[in-house]
């Protein structure tokens, strides 16, 4: 047997020296232990998951994920862990012609690859012995906990213990197995648990079947990877080491870029801040290969993937997911999804604190994939993520409607320190109704890096730029956009938002303009059509709380606003009903207890001809308005009221204006 000898890990490798260098990492010690030290040994025989990687035989990387109950893993030896599992292998192959190919190495068949490779060699009845030692990775877990340590060696042996066939109970599947692994350990390293979701895991006894084993991914792969809230990856450097980590964040945080045979199958996913050690990402720098796996706890259905890593950093990770200063782009090479294949499951306990909003890709914000010629952003990414421009906007001045809503006025001017600027701010073309106006507050806002802020997490990716529906309607000028002025009308919500609200009356605030974007009222509403109505079609805008926003701009004789409102922002629809006059005919919907200011506003509103109604808007009150055959309807609202509307207009010509961003 294979005498583990632990060596000492160099400080760092040239592919991690190079994201050192890239990212402007000062000098620091690789904290990765030696060996394997009892404490984490001890550790991990509690801990209930073991996520581990692989080189198959013809050199892809595959990542798995095993366990169930504690003990997945516990010392057996000085540095030797041993791994015991339940899985699904075939008997073992002769080797000769069984395998990829002719003369392929003998070996198991199942549903885990990670497994497969690790039982394909030299068998000697039920084992399998590597008498250098197959390179692993590994990552411990303790979900519950929040709690995490890599690992990387070398696997020595492997046993297959077959269940008794004179059994009367228990599973009848032959190709249910017990799995026991001896691992040399070479190095560990303990891990934050900063992008954990908290889970509960107990074990299950899984009945896997192969659904797909070919690209495109199938629409359950898509879907799998579209809840994932973590997912699991493994790289290399070289023959010399292995690693195995995982990505979290919230459900969607991985995007799916391209999935199809033309195209292929490619997925993208955001870096967030870490320990800024990127062992991971030092690794793809100089071997993009990679393995991954798609755990769905609940189903235990597993998507297995290997492919070919891109690191993307500044304008090139803003490019793909607007918001990211790095990403990772995986384009994949071959796909397992299994159904039922997992030996455990488990339910979400809490998300962690730390996890970012979702971030789109940049084609699902503009809705079409294509830039609009006439919306296009004025402002460039600079190589380390922040944004640099043309165009800057200046606070005029906030004007409180409601204790947590707030017009804020700002002025338009070319960009003093950006080269060329004055040439170039006449190109910034006015908003359209409807658009938003992209900010960068981050020059007075953004912390800097820390590795962890439990007193804030949420600040912690947080880019400090932020999109704003305009609320008033495009210049009637043309030509430059100088001195223009234009309103954001927005609830107090966020480090931005607070900034502005209290931002004091006199001191001057500037930030970079990023841009109008959104498609406005000129692009195609979800049914492909134009979203502008015909002469003779009526237009029925239906709004929830702040999102009357982009319809403040855009009313007419044949146009009509459903409202949906709680009493608390009476004040916003006085206003809004004094802009907006007798353009458009406004229902207003009303819940909440009303008080006696609120009553003032009631009669405001009456005597600007706003019909008010104290209660919830319902499905009647929208499929009867306006005229049926000949209405088009523009909805612009929070999710729960959206799900409904959709569902109450399933048969009408219905454009979503995003509030989302």
């Amino acid at each position: 047997m294979h005498t583990h000898h632990p060596r000492p890990p160099a400080q760092w490798h040239p592919g991690e020296t190079a994201m050192h260098r890239l990212l402007g990492v000062p000098p620091q010690d690789n904290p990765t232990i030696p060996g394997l030290p009892a404490a984490y040994a001890q550790w991990m025989a509690q801990s209930p998951l073991l996520a581990l990687g692989t080189v198959d035989q013809d050199d892809r990387i595959w990542t798995t994920l095993l366990g169930g109950r504690a003990g997945v893993v516990r010392p057996i030896a000085a540095g030797v862990l041993g791994l015991s599992t339940p899985a699904h292998l075939g008997a073992p192959t002769s080797g000769e012609g069984d395998g990829e190919g002719e003369g392929a190495a003998p070996g198991r068949t199942g549903f885990d690859p990670v497994l497969e490779a690790l039982f394909t060699g030299p068998q000697d009845g039920n084992a399998v012995d590597h008498a250098d030692g197959k390179l692993v990775a590994g990552l411990a877990m303790d979900l519950e906990q929040r709690t995490r340590v890599k690992l990387a060696g070398r696997m020595l042996r492997g046993i297959v213990l077959e269940q008794d066939a004179t059994a009367t109970t228990g599973p009848t599947d032959p190709s249910r197995v017990d799995v026991q692994l001896a691992l040399a350990i070479d190095e560990t390293l303990g891990n934050c648990p900063k992008y954990l979701n908290r889970k509960s895991v107990w074990p299950h006894e899984a009945a896997p079947r192969l659904v797909s084993d070919s690209l495109p991914l199938t629409d359950e792969a898509v879907r799998l990877v579209g809840r994932s809230d973590i997912f699991f990856l493994s790289s290399r450097h070289g023959a010399e080491s292995m690693d195995t980590n995982n990505r979290g964040g919230a459900p969607g945080f991985v995007r799916v870029l391209s999935n199809s045979a033309d195209d292929g199958v490619s997925l993208v996913y955001p870096e967030y801040s870490g320990n800024r050690l990127f062992q991971t990402l030092g690794n793809l720098r100089a071997d993009p290969a990679v393995g991954i796996t798609f755990p769905d706890f609940e189903t235990g259905d597993v998507l297995y993937l290997t492919g070919r890593a891109e690191i993307l950093v500044g304008a090139d990770a803003a490019a793909v997911l607007p918001h990211s200063r790095m990403a990772v782009k995986v384009t994949i090479d071959a796909a397992r999804f299994v159904s039922d294949g997992l030996p455990f499951r488990g339910r979400l306990l809490d998300p962690s604190p730390y996890n970012p909003p979702v971030r789109r890709l940049a084609r699902e914000i503009d809705g079409t994939g294509e830039a609009d010629a006439e919306a296009v952003a004025v402002a460039v990414a600079q190589p380390d993520g922040r944004s640099g421009g043309t165009a800057v906007a200046t606070l005029v001045r906030s004007t409180p409607i409601t204790p947590t809503v707030t017009r804020h006025t700002f002025r338009l001017s070319p960009a003093p320190a950006s080269p060329g600027s004055d040439e170039e701010f006449p190109r910034l073309a006015p908003w359209r109704p409807g658009q938003h106006v992209t900010l960068d507050f981050s020059a007075h806002l953004d912390q800097g890096w820390s590795h962890m802020r439990d007193h804030d997490p949420a600040s912690l990716n947080d880019d400090y730029i932020r999109s704003f529906t305009v609320s008033s309607p495009p210049p009637r000028r043309t030509g430059s956009l100088a001195d223009v002025e234009l309103d954001v009308t927005v609830r107090r919500h966020g480090p931005v938002t607070r900034l502005l609200a209290g931002w004091p009356s006199g001191a001057t605030l500037t930030v970079p303009v990023l841009g109008f974007d959104g498609a406005g009222f000129d692009g195609a509403g979800i049914d492909g059509a134009a979203d502008h109505p015909a002469s003779d079609e009526d237009l029925v805008m239906v709004a929830g709380g702040v999102g009357i926003t982009p319809f403040m701009t855009l009313s007419g004789p044949r146009s009509s606003i459903l409202w949906s409102l709680n009493a608390d922002d009476l004040p916003l629809a006085v206003d809004v009903a004094e802009k907006i006059g007798t353009r458009s005919r406004v229902t207003l919907f009303v819940t909440g207890e009303i008080g006696p200011s609120g009553q003032r506003d009631l009669q405001a509103l009456a005597r600007l001809g706003v019909d008010v109604r104290t209660r919830r808007m319902s499905r009647d009150d929208v499929v009867h308005a306006g005229t049926e055959g000949h209405r088009r309807f523009r909805v612009c609202a929070g999710p729960g009221l959206r799900r409904s509307l959709l569902d109450w207009l399933a048969d009408e010509q219905v454009s979503l204006v995003d509030f989302d961003y």
